[in-house]
Parts: C-alpha cells; sequence; structure tokens
C-alpha cells in the first residue's frame, strides 16, 4: 500500500513552476492530501449535494465521432502554428520568441472545472510546442473500464484535440478485437486467429499483459491488417511501430507495408522481453500486415502515427475490471510499456465495477483510495514526468442487481478526488457535472437520452456532452497556463 504523498513528492521532490502553475507540487504530508481534496471538494460542491439537471439545450455541441468513426475538417495541412504578432523589435536586435494569442474558440467557459488543474502543466507545455507548429506529438494514453468502451468518449476527445491542435495518427492499436466493447474508430482493423488473456482474468502469472491490458497469441489462421482511415482524421501515417514479446518458444512474423516484400521478425529468445519494431514511411496512407507463422507468437498491437504537429489519444477500455487490476501488470513490464509509448498526459477512468463493492460494503473509502492512488502509481513509474487525469465516473442507477445510493456515489467520487490528489493528478468530477443525486434517470429522460436504459452508462449523445464539458474544462486551464507566460497576450 501506498504511504505519504506519492510519485510527485519522492520522484520530483522540489516545486517547478511552468507557466505560472505549480508543476508537481504535491506536498509530501498525507494531511495536506486530505486538506486539499476537501478544498476541491468544497470549492466545486459535493455530488450527493448538487440538484444541477445536466445539459441544457444550450450546452456544449461536440461534433463527436458519427457510428462509422470521426471526420473532420481540424486545422490546415501545413498544422497548427503559432498565432499573435511577432515582436521583433528594432533593427539589429535579437528577435524574441512570437507572442501567443489564443485562437477563436480558445476561451471557454467550462460547464465544469479541472480540480487540481497545475498538474497539468507538463501536458500544456507540450501541447504549446504543438500548437506553435513544432513537427511534435501530444501523446495522451486513456485507460478505463466500460465508461470508455467502444471508443465512443475516447473518440470525442480525440476528435476535439485533433480539430485543434492537428492529427498525430491513431496511435496504438490492438491486434483485434477481442471483445466487442475495444473498437478504435480512427483505423481500419482486421485481426482474427488470435487466442487471448485478459488482465482482468488475472490469466499470466508474468504479468506482460501489454499496454493496452491483452496480450494475444497467434494460432494457424492468426492474421492482423490495420490501415489508416480513407478520410479524416486517421488517414495518414510516417510511423509504423510493432509491439510484440520475444520468448524461448517464439516464432516468426512476417510485417508487410503496402503489399512490398515483409520483413521477418525472429520472436525468439533466451527468455520473455518485449520488443518494438519501427517502420518509417512516407506521410501518407498505409496499410500493415501482420502474419505470424511456425512457433505460437505473442504480439500486443501496432501504432500508426504522424510526424505532427498534432494529438495522439490512445484508448485502452477493460469491461468489467476493478480498477486494481492496474496492479496485475508486472511492474518492470509496465514501465517499459510506458516508458515507450512515452506520453504526455495519462487520464485514468476506472470505478464502475468497483461501485459494486461500495454497494455491498466490501470497499471503504480509504481502502480504494489506496487502491486507485497505488495503480497509478503503478502505471506511472515509466514517465513520473507526465501529467495525470483522474475522470470520475459518470452517476448510476444501479451496478449489476444491487440499487446506487447516493452514498456510494459520492464515496467513490471522493476516492477518485483523494487518489488523485496524493498521486499528482488532475481531477474532473462527472458525477457533480452531471448533476449529482439521480442524474443518470434525468438523463435517460432527455430527448434524446443522455444516459443509456440499464442507468450505468451514456448513449453516444451523452459521450458527446460530456467529451465537450472535459475538452472545455482543460482548454480553459491550457489558456490560462500559456497567457501566464511572459510575452502572451489575451485574444483583442
Amino acid at each position: 500500500m501506498i504511504t505519504g504523498y506519492g510519485r510527485r513528492s519522492v520522484v520530483i521532490a522540489a516545486v517547478l513552476v511552468a507557466g505560472g502553475c505549480a508543476r508537481h507540487s504535491a506536498s509530501a504530508d498525507p494531511t495536506h492530501v486530505a486538506a486539499r481534496a476537501e478544498t476541491a471538494r468544497t470549492a466545486t460542491g459535493p455530488g450527493t449535494g448538487a440538484s444541477g439537471t445536466g445539459p441544457t439545450a444550450s450546452g456544449p455541441t461536440a461534433s463527436g465521432p458519427t457510428a462509422s468513426g470521426p471526420t473532420a475538417s481540424g486545422p490546415t495541412a501545413s498544422g497548427p502554428t503559432a498565432s499573435g504578432p511577432t515582436a521583433s523589435g528594432p533593427p539589429g536586435a535579437t528577435p524574441t520568441t512570437p507572442r501567443w494569442t489564443p485562437r477563436a474558440g480558445d476561451d471557454t467557459t467550462p460547464h465544469h472545472p479541472i480540480e487540481f488543474p497545475e498538474e497539468l502543466a507538463p501536458f500544456f507545455e507540450q501541447l504549446a510546442r504543438v500548437d506553435d507548429g513544432t513537427q511534435a506529438i501530444a501523446r495522451v494514453l486513456h485507460f478505463g473500464a466500460s465508461m470508455i468502451g467502444m471508443d465512443d468518449l475516447t473518440g470525442v476527445l480525440r476528435d476535439r484535440f485533433q480539430t485543434r491542435f492537428g492529427d498525430g495518427g491513431a496511435g496504438l492499436v490492438l491486434m483485434q478485437r477481442y471483445m466487442t466493447n475495444y473498437m478504435h474508430r480512427s483505423v481500419l482493423l482486421d485481426g482474427r486467429g488470435w487466442e487471448h488473456c485478459y488482465i482482468a482474468h488475472l490469466c499470466r502469472k508474468d504479468g506482460h499483459y501489454g499496454l493496452g491490458g491483452v496480450t494475444f497469441t497467434s494460432t494457424a489462421s492468426a492474421r492482423t491488417t490495420v490501415a489508416t482511415r480513407r478520410e479524416g482524421f486517421g488517414s495518414t501515417a510516417s510511423r509504423l511501430e510493432v509491439w510484440y514479446a520475444a520468448t524461448p518458444q517464439g516464432g516468426k512474423l512476417a510485417v508487410r507495408v503496402d503489399g512490398k516484400e515483409p520483413e521477418i521478425l525472429d520472436t525468439r529468445a533466451a527468455a520473455l522481453e518485449d520488443r518494438w519494431h519501427a517502420i518509417d514511411v512516407e506521410p501518407g496512407a498505409h496499410e500493415i500486415d501482420i502474419h505470424p507463422y511456425g512457433a505460437p507468437v505473442r504480439a500486443y498491437g501496432v501504432v500508426l502515427e504522424t510526424d505532427g504537429p498534432g494529438v495522439v489519444w490512445d484508448q485502452f477500455s477493460m469491461l468489467g475490471a476493478f480498477t486494481k487490476r492496474m496492479l496485475a501488470w508486472g511492474e518492470d513490464h509496465i514501465k517499459g510499456q510506458i516508458a515507450r509509448r512515452d506520453p504526455h498526459l495519462v487520464v485514468f477512468t476506472y470505478g464502475g465495477n468497483d461501485l459494486r463493492r461500495f454497494a455491498t460494503g466490501k470497499l471503504d473509502v480509504a481502502q480504494y483510495t489506496d487502491e486507485f492512488a497505488e495503480s497509478i502509481e503503478r502505471v506511472l513509474a515509466g514517465k513520473p514526468d507526465a501529467a495525470c487525469l483522474v475522470v470520475g465516473i459518470s452517476d448510476r442507477g444501479r451496478t449489476w442487481t444491487h440499487e446506487v445510493e447516493a452514498e456510494h456515489m459520492a464515496n467513490v467520487t471522493e476516492s477518485h478526488r483523494q487518489a488523485a490528489a496524493r498521486a499528482g493528478c488532475a481531477f474532473f468530477d462527472t458525477y457533480a457535472a452531471m448533476g449529482g443525486v439521480g442524474s443518470a434517470k434525468r438523463w435517460r429522460a432527455k430527448d434524446p437520452p443522455l444516459a443509456a436504459g440499464d442507468l450505468k452508462h451514456l448513449t453516444h449523445a451523452g459521450n458527446v456532452v460530456l467529451g465537450g464539458w472535459i475538452y472545455d474544462a482543460i482548454v480553459h486551464e491550457y489558456v490560462r497556463h500559456r497567457l501566464a507566460a511572459p510575452g502572451s497576450t489575451p485574444e483583442g
């Protein structure tokens, strides 16, 4: 169990001030953690006391992905550039950095604020590089349970961020749809013939589940083809990467790009180890075909990215998983996977399944806070200076056969807030944003319905609203972060 404040105070002991925000500014005093969480809870209003009715007709109008995947008007082909005049000074003077000016639409008024927004400073710094036209990627990893299933909420967020900051590519795509809850809307994926081991089932004693929580083992008929989309976001890539594991009994992988002669990867090794095979290609549409043969091969997925500037929003939904299932990753394994992916922001959206444990009296706030904070620490060990964000769960009317009471939702939400404070993450309180007690039923009664009939999940329309709120809250803090930097100027 974690004691004390967590990775921010252990890994980064000093307080670094970046763009006016206290970067990783967590105190090591556990009393401060509770006080900080209480301050945030009081400032935003407790979920159990919220009486709002959720979104109104004038709420956000995020376009979001359609059933066939996101479509993009997005930034121009040249990507985002810094706006505002260049302060060149008098003749002969050393040129200065152009002043940054928010774009039209950046000056959002969040429906609900981000708590502990200073913890997002590392992500904002990378977004600024992308925003200023640097050939760079701002990479986001989004882990969660069924609340992010079908790449719906994550697809909305990817669409909004790529529209504003540029298309960084589809990111990491798993070898096949191992369950209906997993899909990726920004690629064309055809995978078959792979057996899978899913982290929620605790089926690998070695802890090598891959970054997506699923390890795939080939059969004689296994094959995977991943292609860029025909149009819109995800329609171009300039870098491909195969993620796999080498084992003492490993076979071979034939990797063919755009129908050309395949490269043969030997996956045999003296001991189990993770490997990556990167392929640089000309920017444009591409297709990668992976065909294992010989002895069985263990694989994780394929990355498709552009050179930037842009944002990548990876998503790994774990249907039915408790938050603590993240602790099933071997420590060195997940550390290496995270380090390789090199994220700038890691988002966690768990808790819907843990709600059942609260409803049955098997879990309390202190225990769940410890579990969640320890899980965050495990994941972020591979990139200690990455920003992180905990997104709380939506209101639920029931969990399995158990009715959900206001106290249960309040306890889950408070655990999320305290775990975020302890681990040095920002926090978005979805429950309060929706309107608190009974909001799932009110959202269900909307036209169109924003909550599903099971009173556990949101519809696509509901995810468009929630994704728009999260996007607005993050961009609002991004603008504040940039305007606090010297030389920046507000629009107008």
